[in-house]
């Protein structure tokens, strides 16, 4: 006895729905990628925009030090620890001199920029050089439970 397996149009339709609700769920998980990769190319492009404007702040910050190392050697003269004297009374509120390095912090959220810069003796060329212009980030400290 042979028993003949035949498939009525239901079997069609049930298949067709299968495959349409397979490929719903495909478009629906690309939809939900593409909106996900959006979101985090926009976060890091505000992100490296901020960077930017501390970067920005800490040269303008080198600027205006550069200004005041120009006018502390026309007072000071070529002695170095008048110079440096000189500039210590005359540093803006922020920045500090420790020996001959003058050293600033640029923060932004968790993240801090930090600036150091070498004095170079007066009556040279340059007065200054960077000693380290790096941006530290301060993660929060997250407990995990398992």
């Amino acid at each position: 006895m042979k028993r003949k397996v035949a498939l009525g149009p239901g079997a069609a339709s049930l298949i067709l729905i299968v495959v349409v609700l397979s490929l719903c769920m495909m478009a629906m998980l690309t939809q939900i990628g593409a909106r996900n990769d959006y979101n985090l190319c926009k976060r890091s492009a505000e992100m490296v925009q901020r960077v930017y404007e501390l970067n920005e702040q800490s040269e303008r910050k080198l600027a205006e030090l550069d200004t005041l190392l120009i006018k502390a050697q026309k007072e000071a003269g070529e002695n170095m620890e008048a110079y440096l004297e000189k500039v210590g009374t005359l540093l803006p509120e922020g920045m500090s001199l420790d020996e001959e390095q003058v050293t600033w912090t640029e923060p932004l959220d968790n993240r801090n920029l930090e600036c150091i810069v070498q004095l170079l003796p007066p009556g040279e060329k340059e007065r200054m050089k960077w000693v380290s212009h790096k941006l530290l980030v301060d993660e929060p400290e997250e407990d995990w439970e398992w």
